[in-house]
C-alpha cells in the first residue's frame, strides 16, 4: 500500500493520530516531518510498510489538502533548504577527490541546469514531492557528471 493511503486510513480510523497530526501541522512543517518517524513506526505496527521520504511526501500533501491554513500547509524554505544541503554534501565530496584538473573539466552548469528549474517550479506550486524527485535528480545529474570527469580524455 502506498504511503498516502495509508497515512489517510490512520488519521481517518484513529482520532489520537488526526490530532497528533493536527497538533504537529499546527507547529510547522519541521515538527511535522521530525514526528514522521512515529507515523511511520505506527503504520509498521498496523502492517503498512513506508519508505521514510514517501511517508514524509504524504504528510506535507495530507495537510495540504486537509489543513490548509496551518503552517505545515505552506511552503518551508527550511525544509527546502535541507535537502538541498545533503545533496550538495554528497556532490561536494565528490568533488573534493577530484583533481584540480578534473575540478576545472566538470560541467556542473550543464548537469544541473534542468533539475534546478523543476525544483524552482515545485517549490513554486508547494509541491514537496516534486521538490524531493527535482532535489534528487539534480543530485544525481552532478554526481554522473563528476564521476564521468574522471574519465573524461584531458580531464587527468
Amino acid at each position: 500500500m502506498n504511503a498516502r493511503r495509508a497515512l489517510a486510513e490512520l488519521v481517518k480510523a484513529a482520532p489520537e493520530w488526526r490530532a497528533f497530526f493536527r497538533q504537529c501541522c499546527e507547529t510547522g512543517t519541521e515538527r511535522l516531518c521530525v514526528q514522521a518517524w512515529q507515523f511511520r513506526e505506527e503504520l509498521h505496527r498496523r502492517g503498512y510498510e513506508v519508505e521514510a521520504d514517501d511517508l514524509e511526501d504524504a504528510l506535507l500533501a495530507l495537510a495540504r489538502k486537509v489543513l490548509p491554513e496551518t503552517p505545515a500547509a505552506k511552503w518551508s524554505t527550511q525544509w527546502g533548504h535541507q535537502l538541498c544541503k545533503r545533496a550538495l554534501a554528497h556532490a561536494a565530496a565528490l568533488y573534493g577527490e577530484l583533481s584540480e584538473e578534473e575540478q576545472d573539466a566538470a560541467d556542473l552548469e550543464r548537469a544541473e541546469a534542468e533539475w534546478i528549474d523543476r525544483a524552482n517550479a515545485a517549490a513554486e506550486d508547494n509541491d514537496p514531492a516534486a521538490f524531493r524527485a527535482a532535489v534528487k535528480g539534480w543530485e544525481w545529474a552532478l554526481v554522473e557528471e563528476l564521476e564521468a570527469t574522471r574519465t573524461k580524455p584531458g580531464a587527468a
